[in-house]
């Protein structure tokens, strides 16, 4: 009984010298402490039959641990292994019939060192050769559990291997059974990984149970902290082989058990990671919510059966949908990608180093589809944060971070981020146009947009790049000459401007985008035969493009061709009938024709439109506004929208239908709104405190405001006043809406308080053209012609085009006996109004 009992303490010894891989420290014990008794049929002696099977693994080991199986390495395998094949086969022959566990153990090794080496039928026989049915998780040492679960692994990938040569058939049973021997490789892993978790925290003092070893020492950096190409591969064989089939659900089912299994603490589970967003990539492409499988939380794990456990409990989250199941299993793959980055810069780490980071790019490729579906910008952009820290010299995460930060709002930001990926990739002319389109767009950096555009230029090798920065760099001058002052300067503009839209257009003269830009330039400059000429052929390259139909609408405006202008709308309405730009033409060309019942339908409908896109925020507000916005929309009679600039607007869609200076001006408008309102919630005024999404309450606003000049225009003060009062309530310290009631008011003959309004809308912006227009026709209606001849220079020095402040400058130069000067503003008016569109063209310029 105690050699019985020494023996035991011998074998545990060795199997944790083995779970570690320390093969040399394995065979010395071996050879200076097991006893040299001979076998019951004295067919060979123990310790050579243990000391062989050491051999033989530890050779097996290091080479597969250096060349993983393949078909490159098929002939260094058959030259290398020769030594370790003798040792094993040593000991499957000529093992004790009582030691019929190690005989077990060489077998499986066999097998894997003869599928390493492309005999895949001998490795099949080998296997036949064992039986492997009745062992339990008690019967056997924990590394036996590895081989185990290796050696069912190379059965299964031995039969495919056959199957694909031809030598098998393939039939449903043969792939039933791949599967099986997959599933069993994978759970017997998930076993081994969770025992070892329990030899490796007990490292007081090891126990025993029959011949297995149930403490082995504490873990070091020596353990076998990997599972090896073969486990890794099969663990996700199985549903894998699901889904080819179109077995989906048992695909995820499979995924789902894998996952849901008590995780191993002590070491990586690299596997577990790729599990994850495996099942997260079948979810979002191949699932819906018609086909999705509910998750079971259910086990049928028996004690002692070679399962692994299983999570479980009460209060645990169970996702209710593929989205959130999805969404859940990103988030846990990529806060385990980022424990187990690989930040170690040194050479020989590049290689794993390459690994963890390609793992986790896979991770946060899925995370940003997942989380755009869902509008959830930020927290993706808190996620790739978290990626810069093993993401040095890799543009393709700077990259990603950067859109991030862009859809969520932090442009400063993303243009720091955009250099670095240009440092990166400087070849990539995307990052270059993208960035100048954030200068100009977000930022208000023309110039640098300019520069940016000039570079991209200067780097473009297809013509069509070339193309394309051309158009941006365009961009940029047309948006240098809305804030330029001096005469001389604008020519040059216009020239800059003109020769880049005209080369975008003639080296890509299939682009809509540059027939229609060019077109749009020059009806700004009022060369409307060219515009026309320009905006056909756009639409001759695509019929249904939206803004070269709202173009060519405004082109017969412009011609005073209203009938003809509002066919174009309506054809454009059939192709989209809920856009606010093309109601809003729709509903001005009804006004000019006279249709004034049938532009009041029009903005009715356009309100109808706007209650049904922004409902949320009237649940949410529900009470703002005196309620005229409720009777409007039951009465059936009156509405209209129209986008401001605000800060929360999207600039590309903003100030779209009202002329108000200059694109850094309308901006700095809208900041000293925001500013002005803050300041008057502060002091609990009576003013509105913007709340909510100050997009939809801004668009409801100017509703109001363009209704009340469509009441004015048909002489109704009354309805006006009541549309601006109700604007003033929404948005109270805009200055389109103290515009507007300076209007009223003046219509009204209430001068001097005109005159206050229109100073309070010059006071938040200095640039609004038609505030300036009034507020000089109100003094010239007060005496003060001098100081409304000031104004109205003003007036037509920021916007030349204004025809309104060339007509009330030349009736004030009358009024100041400057006749000449008054015929030749009066004479600019005419023309400028025959060519003047019921919408600015401006407008369109920040609406594409």
């Amino acid at each position: 009984m105690a050699n019985k009992g020494k023996n035991y303490k011998i074998e545990a010894e060795i199997e944790k010298y083995r779970a570690h891989q320390n093969w040399d420290k394995a065979l010395e014990v071996t050879k200076n402490q097991w006893s040299n008794s001979k076998s019951a049929n004295g067919l060979a002696d123990l310790n050579d039959v243990v000391s062989n099977l050491l051999h033989g693994e530890k050779e097996l080991e290091s080479y597969l641990r250096a060349n993983p199986p393949s078909e490159e390495n098929v002939g260094k395998a058959k030259e290398s292994l020769a030594s370790a094949e003798k040792h094993l086969r040593y000991v499957s022959t000529r093992c004790p019939k009582e030691k019929e566990t190690l005989k077990r153990e060489a077998v499986l090794l066999l097998v894997k060192l003869l599928f390493a080496q492309a005999r895949y039928t001998d490795a099949l026989n080998e296997f036949e050769s064992i039986s492997v049915d009745a062992l339990t998780i008690h019967s056997i040492t924990n590394r036996m559990l590895k081989i185990l679960a290796e050696g069912l692994a190379v059965k299964a990938m031995c039969m495919e291997k056959l199957i694909d040569q031809g030598v098998r058939e393939r039939t449903p049973q043969a792939e039933e059974m791949i599967i099986k021997y997959y599933e069993q490789a994978g759970d017997i892993l998930l076993v081994y990984l969770q025992n070892r978790d329990v030899v490796d925290l007990n490292s007081a003092s090891p126990t025993y149970s029959g011949n297995v070893a149930i403490g082995s020492g504490s873990h070091n950096t020596t353990s076998d902290d990997s599972i090896g190409s073969i486990l890794e591969m099969a663990v996700q064989k199985s549903p894998l082989i699901y889904i080819e089939k179109g077995e989906v659900s048992k695909g995820v089912g499979r995924f789902r058990d894998l996952l849901r299994a008590v995780g191993s603490t002590t070491s990586k589970n690299l596997y577990r990671l790729t599990l994850a967003r495996q099942l997260a990539e079948v979810l979002l492409r191949g699932v819906c919510s018609a086909t999705y499988p509910p998750i079971a939380l259910k086990t049928d794990r028996k004690r002692g059966s070679l399962k692994a456990r299983q999570y479980s409990g009460r209060g645990m989250f169970v996702p209710s949908n593929e989205e959130e199941e999805a969404l859940l299993l990103l988030l846990i793959a990529e806060a385990m990608a980022n424990r187990e980055a690989v930040l170690e810069r040194r050479p020989e780490h590049k290689q794993s180093r390459q690994h963890s980071y390609d793992n986790a790019t896979a991770v946060y490729d899925l995370l940003a589809i997942a989380l755009v579906r869902r509008s959830n910008c930020a927290i993706l952009a808190e996620a790739l944060e978290r990626a810069m820290k093993f993401s040095y010299e890799e543009p393709h995460v700077w990259y990603q971070f950067a859109l991030s930060l862009i859809e969520t709002g932090k442009f400063d930001r993303a243009n720091v981020v955009l250099k670095e990926c240009h440092r990166l990739m400087p070849s990539n002319n995307t990052i270059l146009l993208l960035q100048a389109d954030l200068c100009y767009e977000k930022l208000h950096l023309v110039d640098d947009g300019i520069a940016l555009c000039e570079k991209a230029v200067d780097n473009s090798d297809t013509t069509i790049g070339k193309s394309k920065a051309y158009l941006l760099l365009a961009t940029g001058y047309s948006y240098k000459l809305a804030e330029c002052r001096v005469k001389s300067e604008r020519e040059l503009l216009e020239k800059k401007a003109y020769d880049a839209y005209n080369k975008s257009y003639s080296l890509d003269s299939y682009s809509v985008e540059s027939a229609y830009r060019l077109a749009l330039h020059l009806a700004q400059q009022r060369r409307l035969t060219e515009a026309f000429r320009c905006t056909r052929q756009a639409l001759r390259l695509q019929p249904g493009h939206m803004n070269s139909l709202a173009l060519l609408s405004l082109l017969f405006s412009a011609e005073k061709n209203y009938e003809r202008a509002l066919e174009v709308i309506k054809i454009a309405l059939a192709e989209y009938p809920d856009t606010f730009s093309l109601l809003l033409i729709k509903s001005r060309l009804e006004n000019s024709l006279g249709l004034f019942n049938q532009s009041l339908i029009t903005c009715s409908n356009m309100l109808r439109l706007w209650k049904k896109e922004y409902q949320n925020t009237l649940e949410i507000e529900k009470n703002r506004g005196t309620g005229l916005l409720e009777r409007f929309t039951d009465s059936g009679s009156k509405a209209f929208l129209l986008v401001s600039n605000t800060a929360d607007t999207d600039f590309s869609h903003a100030g779209l239908f009202e002329s108000k200076g200059s694109v850094r001006e309308s901006v700095a408008a809208s900041k000293v709104e925001k500013a002005l309102s803050e300041v008057a919630s502060s002091y609990q005024s009576s003013v509105w405190p913007r709340l909510g999404p100050q997009y939809s309450w801004s668009v409801q606003a100017q509703i109001w405001l363009h209704l009340a000049e469509i009441y004015l225009e048909a002489s109704k003060t009354k309805e006006a006043h009541d549309c601006v009062d109700e604007a003033m309530t929404i948005c109270p310290l805009s200055h389109l809406a103290s515009y507007m009631k300076g209007r009223v008011l003046e219509v009204e003959q209430k001068y001097s308080e005109a005159k206050s309004c229109f100073e309070a809308a010059l006071c938040i912006n200095p640039y609004h053209v038609k505030s300036m227009a009034y507020l000089g026709k109100t003094l010239h209606s007060m005496g003060h012609s001098k100081l409304a001849e000031k104004m109205l220079r003003d007036a037509v020095n920021v916007n030349p085009t204004a025809h309104q402040a060339w007509k009330e400058l030349g009736v004030v130069l009358e009024a100041l006996k400057e006749f000449d000067t008054a015929s030749d503003c009066l004479i600019t008016a005419i023309n400028l109004e025959r060519s003047t569109p019921v919408i600015p063209f401006s407008n369109l310029f920040r609406m594409s």
